[in-house]
Parts: C-alpha cells; structure tokens; sequence
C-alpha cells in the first residue's frame, strides 16, 4: 500500500482576493501551505500531483515564487499547467525553468511511472474564437482572467492525442491515471446552483473518452478547474475533478494504492480556520454530495 495527493489550484504567489464559489483568498496561501505541510508530513505520501493553476500571476516571478512554495512542503510533486499557469507566449518556458527537477522529461506533458501506477499528463491548449488551437491565450482572454475566463476554451491538441493513443498501447496492462487541469466532463447538475461558476470542461472532452473507452487500463481522469469537487464515472473510468486550494472547503485529494484497487478520499487541513474564511453561506454545494468525496477503483 502506498499514497499520493492531489492539490488543485493553489493559485500561488497572488495577493487576488476576491469571490469566485466561495470566497478565493489567495493571499492566505503561505500559511495554507505551511499547514498543509504539517499535514502531510503526517500522512508521509509518496508525491503529489498538482493539477494545474499553480500560479496566477503571469510573471517568471510568480512562477519561481510558486515554485518555491510548492518545494516549501517537502514532497516530490508533479506539476502541471492550467489556464492562469500558460498564457503567454513565455508561460511554458517559465514553468520549465522552474519546475524541470521536478518533471520526468523536459516538457509540459509526459508520462512517469510510480510503483504500480502510470500517470499520463496533459497540456490543453486554449481554443481561439475562430476554433483555432494555440499553446497562449487571446489578449481578449488575458486581460480579464482574475476576474473570469470569459468564455474561454480548450482542447487537447492532436499530438497529444496520438501520443497519448501511442503510450497507451504500449503498455496495455498498467493500471493508468489520466491527469489535465480541465476535465473532460462538464459539472454534473445536481450539485450545480444558481450561483454556480462554471469554467467549463474540455471542448474535446468526448473524444478524450472515446480514446479511453478503448484502454482499459485507464482507471481515471484526475483534474481541477472547476473550483467544486465531484466525481462521476463514465464508460467505467471515474472523472476525479477536485477543488480550489485557496476557496472553501480548502481541501484535497488522498489517494491510498493497493494491489487491485485504489480508494480515493476528501481531506481537509488540520487547520479549520483557512476554511471558515473562505466560506460563504449557502455554498456548501463546492464540497460535492457523498458520491463526490470517496471513491474506490477497481484496478
């Protein structure tokens, strides 16, 4: 038996405090992870799989400050881009620059191996209004995007597509975690509100399920985006999609690997305090129902 965790948008080296689904206090941050460190020195997990918007600002600065909080909780961890991470025409070589010792290969997808697990990760594009793909964002987009993404989009590009069809028939036997920072599936209605801000799921989310629908040994889909935890299962493969770092609930993921399967729960910091700051009543909605917080995945 073995353990890792998954963290989503921590949002780090921003001083943007603001209201999203809850309250989005990123200027707490510091102090979340230095308690989130705490924490897992307790639990003692193999890594951590940081699933995109690992910084907000779009300086080298941020990004080298982010990286510096993420080596702060003294786990190997493996980072990925989101939306606020990979803007600009620069964004990627920033987050190479500062995270290349933490990444099994130069570049912003790849796949590694851990014990008895694969996990491939991704690196959509955005989706430009003319629907054509680029590594940036439009300046339309850029502009705004503390404040929302404005009906922003995107895909995964089809080199990513074929190369990931290519590393999954390579090795068909080993149980297998998709991870991208969007997910492929939109929030499910029932724990949608009024208040709910969706940012969206992968324009070609379906076709990423039916490449999975022919690879059985992908078990899941492990993403963020969204700001609310849930997890749905299609075609067999669960779409793991977890919460904010720095929005109530203030939570992540706690993957806990067993020979034939793997069981999935919701934890919050040993510190309650990060998310009664954050709450906003009526919101409760973002933790997920029951289903959303624990899964168990035959593998």
């Amino acid at each position: 038996m073995w353990r890792f965790v998954q963290l989503s948008d921590p949002h780090l080296a921003s001083d943007y405090d603001g209201v999203w689904n809850s309250r989005v206090i990123c200027t707490m941050m510091p102090d979340v992870m230095a308690c989130l460190r705490r924490d897992l020195a307790v639990l003692s997990p193999d890594f951590i799989l940081a699933t995109g918007d690992i910084v907000s600002k779009q300086t080298r600065e941020a990004m080298i400050e982010a990286g510096r909080l993420m080596d702060s909780l003294g786990i190997p961890y493996y980072p990925m881009g989101g939306n606020h991470d990979f803007v600009l025409p620069d964004s990627r070589k920033w987050f190479l620059d500062t995270f290349a010792r933490r990444l099994p290969e130069a570049r912003t997808y790849y796949a590694f191996q851990h014990r008895n697990l694969r996990v491939m990760v991704l690196d959509p594009w955005w989706k430009w209004t003319d629907d054509s793909l680029s590594p940036v964002s439009e300046a339309s987009v850029a502009v705004h995007l503390d404040i929302t993404p404005g009906g922003a989009r995107w895909s995964v590009p089809p080199h990513q597509l074929a190369w990931l069809e290519e590393e999954l028939r390579r090795q068909p036997h080993t149980p297998t975690l998709v991870a991208t920072h969007y997910p492929a599936v939109p929030i499910p209605e029932r724990i949608r509100s009024d208040d709910c801000q969706d940012t969206g799921c992968l324009d070609n989310g379906p076709l990423l399920m039916e490449i999975l629908a022919h690879a059985p040994q992908v078990k899941a889909v492990v993403s963020g985006h969204n700001h609310v935890n849930f997890i749905e299962v299609r075609n067999g493969v669960f779409h793991i999609v977890t919460a904010a770092l720095p929005e109530y609930p203030v939570e992540y993921r706690l993957f806990t690997v067993h020979d034939d399967r793997i069981e999935v729960e919701t934890r919050g910091l040993s510190d309650p305090s990060f998310a009664k700051r954050s709450y906003l009543s009526g919101r409760e909605w973002t933790r997920g129902e029951a289903r959303d917080r624990t899964a168990v995945i035959t593998l």
